[in-house]
């Protein structure tokens, strides 16, 4: 009876051994396998990742190969053309361009330290056109501008859009330039509905960017005249289709602006190019590999396109040596002088979306 009871001890023993060392077992398979999915998941991530950079390049070679063809940028040059999707194995790089220049850079309203009054003029008048009120743009001035004072009011700033229900009353505005338009909910009189009305108009390019009259839309266009419609304006669309302007000047030879006072003309030239210092890419990146599990990240980046620093630093030394009579008409030709220097093309932005954004 002894011997049977240790022989019973010993199955005991043995049998849990073998359920510990499966548990066991088990546990290291169950972690090995969490393991080699997190890895496949990271390498997958990783490979996007290269690819959105790849499509980044891609769209920065495009845009030089466009700026050492010509001096404009238009609807008919080679990066507005639609870009067929690059394959890479089983991964998918799609590249959308859009030139920021056609669009008005609400940046534009306050910099080098002073408020830039025609470029407030015509983003009121912009306003006006798509049935906002015009007194919000002097509310997005003051998001940006340095003091603490309402624009022209002369109120605390503080004070003054503490009743907005988007921001407390203890906290006060950035007093900066705007890195996205999204940044606009925070602005008085910026709602949802404002915001998604103003999306297709405006951009926000962290330096001064003229508007490309080459592809700015009639919309835009009406808001440089007081009184002007975007149905006055599309005459305007349907002849640079046929060419592109070579000048600013020849815009103004137009009979649809011809009744645009000298004055004015000078004021609003400094706000319009021939060509675009900003473009935004939108970068999609696929994995095709798994069927039925098709992965995608999404990527914004602006493409910078100005002036080489030399240059503008050398252009910035001989203004400064030329006499008054001069400027007036320097300040005319300043962007078309700008665009026979030799360009930068670079990115200066880059921002990773999980989901695919408006664009």
């Amino acid at each position: 009876m002894k011997a049977d009871s240790q022989r019973g001890v010993a199955l005991l023993t043995i049998l849990l051994l073998v359920v510990s060392i499966t548990v066991v077992a088990g546990a290291m398979l169950a972690s090995q396998k969490i393991a080699i999915r997190r890895s496949g998941l990271l390498f997958d991530q990783n490979q996007l990742l290269q690819d959105i950079n790849a499509g980044q390049q891609l769209a920065v070679t495009l845009i030089r190969a466009d700026a050492k063809l010509n001096d404009t940028d238009s609807e008919q040059d080679i990066w507005a053309q639609p870009i067929p999707p690059y394959t890479l194995g089983g991964h998918s790089i799609d590249i959308e361009l859009r030139d920021e220049g056609s669009r008005f850079n609400i940046n534009n309203l306050y910099h080098n330290g002073a408020v830039d009054t025609a470029a407030l003029a015509v983003f009121q008048r912009l306003l006006t056109q798509l049935n906002l009120e015009p007194d919000t743009a002097v509310a997005i001035l003051d998001y940006q501008d340095a003091d603490s004072e309402v624009y022209q009011d002369g109120g605390d700033e503080n004070v003054v859009y503490a009743q907005q229900s988007n921001r407390g009353a203890d906290t006060a505005l950035p007093n900066q330039a705007l890195l996205s338009i999204d940044q606009l909910a925070e602005v008085k009189g910026v709602d949802a509905q404002v915001l998604a009305t103003l999306r297709p108009y405006i951009t926000a390019v962290p330096y001064y960017l003229p508007i490309n009259i080459n592809t700015a839309s009639p919309v835009l266009f009406a808001a440089l005249v007081e009184g002007a419609s975007s149905q006055q304006m599309q005459s305007i669309v349907e002849l640079r289709a046929k060419q592109a302007f070579s000048s600013v000047d020849d815009v103004w030879q137009l009979p649809v602006l011809s009744s645009v006072k000298e004055e004015e003309r000078k004021a609003l030239t400094p706000l319009l190019a021939v060509d675009s210092q900003a473009f935004m890419a939108l970068i999609t990146a696929s994995d095709n590999a798994t069927v039925g599990q098709a992965r995608q990240r999404f990527a914004t980046v602006i493409i910078s396109k100005t002036a080489a620093d030399g240059d503008a630093a050398n252009s910035s030394d001989n203004n400064g040596n030329k006499n008054s009579s001069d400027a007036n008409n320097a300040n005319g030709n300043a962007n078309n002088a700008d665009n026979k220097k030799p360009k930068e093309v670079r990115v200066l932005t880059q921002r990773l979306w999980a989901f695919r954004p408006i664009f």
